[in-house]
């Protein structure tokens, strides 16, 4: 005779091998387009500001928020295509809502200068997006004096949120989206390494012999680290910062930095 024991033992082992696990459905895809993802969502009275809009996915992302009514602040170096992106997005909306403000992140006199004007509108700031990057820049050097692609991957984009973090803490809740890479993983520095060795790979020399992708690894784990770092200080404040990976470099300038 079977003991009550192995009985509810063999109860269990049935149940536990018809449990179904839930099947999960991914609710966008690589084909989903941004207009597709925002259709629901009005975004009037929302003023946002991104870098790096003139190619690639900062075109796209400032056409969708325009469509969608945010007012729009472009940040780019290149003013020429940034006129003419914002009149390619007239063309596909009666709203008017798109600014455009000079600012090169290799000088942090020129992101000053950006982050003065756009105070002196008196617009609120409710999403700042760090979208700009490059890879391979043909300048080794900033203007500033910094490694090129440190220096405009992380810190001009550092410098720019500083400048601007009250104000996005005067229009809260707010949020900051950094926008790093995959690559961040590929930086190759021990977590065992002393602080000084981290920063000196993290910082690199201005005349550094490290490989292009080596060097984006690195500004990409910059983004990483100061993502965690904002959304830690400033979550109290209202502030959500928000860091992605945003998929292949296919089809943008990250290349050509323009």
């Amino acid at each position: 005779m079977m003991s009550e024991e192995t009985k509810n033992e063999n109860v269990t082992s049935t149940a536990s091998s018809t449990v179904q696990e839930p099947t999960y459905h991914r609710k966008y895809g690589s084909r989903t387009s941004a207009l597709e993802v925002v259709k629901d969502v009005d975004l009037t009275g929302k003023t946002i500001l991104i870098t790096g809009t003139t190619a690639g996915i900062g075109t796209e992302t400032a056409r969708t928020l325009a469509l969608r009514g945010a007012h729009v602040v472009m940040a780019n170096r290149n003013i020429v295509l940034s006129e003419q992106l914002r009149d390619n997005i007239y063309k596909e909306t009666d709203k008017r809502t798109i600014d455009i403000l000079h600012m090169d992140l290799s000088s942090l006199q020129s992101v000053q200068a950006a982050v003065k004007e756009f105070l002196s509108k008196g617009w609120p700031l409710h999403v700042l997006i760090l979208n700009a990057g490059v890879l391979g820049s043909t300048t080794k050097n900033t203007i500033d004096g910094y490694e090129t692609t440190f220096g405009i991957n992380h810190l001009g984009h550092f410098y720019l949120t500083y400048l601007l973090l009250e104000k996005l803490r005067e229009s809260a809740p707010s949020r900051i989206v950094v926008v790093s890479s995959n690559s961040h993983n590929h930086s190759g520095i021990p977590l065992t390494a002393t602080t000084d060795t981290k920063l000196a790979r993290l910082i690199p020399d201005p005349n550094t012999r490290e490989i292009a992708y080596k060097l984006y690894a690195y500004s990409k784990l910059c983004n990483v680290l100061f993502a965690f770092k904002l959304h830690r200080e400033e979550h109290k404040n209202g502030i959500n910062t928000y860091v992605l990976h945003p998929g292949s470099m296919i089809a943008t300038s990250t290349v050509s930095g323009k």
